[in-house]
């Protein structure tokens, strides 16, 4: 069971997160414990995701000094999401989430597109805020450059990410750090289970 311990780098914090299977899919369960603009807050998050990888539930509990904060999401894994049965038309197309306070969701979009080395690929995703919590849609593209390592782009930001042999990642270029990472060195391809080539959205370098 992939267990990872994240240490913020821009800023007091930490985040451990579980990866396991269950019987339609994957799931990660995690908390985090971060201090933003002087205010500490404990998150605790849960995303479920079919076979494949795709997004099919998102939960969160976010605790603050100055309140609890609660965030429930369903999606088909077909690019629809909705709150209690009432459909979110503005997150339409996004296939992945992408929780803001954490590097762990990094790995649902790279287990479930199954790049090769050189290949690149545009996704949408429901982009999760914090501490504001919006739900957003947005444009994200992930090139992979090696074996472990991706460039990782949103609007104007990118980093590079390294990954470990689970797909975690293990070194977030300037954000964050897995400080118990045991398998760096092994191609995630090797372990976890990802979406066939024919279900990948990939592209090569030359249409990117």
């Amino acid at each position: 069971m992939p267990v990872a311990m994240w240490q913020r780098l821009d800023g007091l914090g930490l985040d451990r997160c579980v990866v396991d299977a269950v019987p339609d899919g994957h799931r990660l369960v995690g908390t985090a414990l971060l201090v933003t603009d002087g205010e500490p807050y404990e998150i605790r998050y849960s995303v479920v995701t079919d076979r494949k990888w795709r997004t099919r539930t998102v939960g969160a509990h976010v605790q603050g000094a100055s309140g609890d904060r609660r965030m429930a999401l369903n999606a088909d894994g077909d690019g629809g999401w909705n709150v209690a049965d009432n459909p979110i038309l503005d997150l339409y197309g996004a296939v992945d989430v992408d929780l803001a306070w954490t590097p762990a969701t990094n790995t649902l979009a790279i287990r479930r597109l199954g790049l090769a080395v050189g290949e690149s690929a545009e996704i949408s995703v429901a982009y999760v805020d914090f501490p504001g919590h919006a739900v957003t849609r947005r444009t994200q593209s992930y090139r992979r450059l090696a074996e472990n390592r991706y460039r990782f782009s949103s609007g104007t930001f990118s980093a590079d990410l390294t990954v470990d042999g689970d797909g975690l990642v293990a070194s977030y270029e300037g954000l964050w750090h897995n400080v118990a990472s045991p398998t760096v060195g092994t191609s995630p391809d090797q372990l976890l289970p990802r979406a066939s080539s024919s279900e990948s959205t990939s592209q090569s370098p030359e249409n990117s």
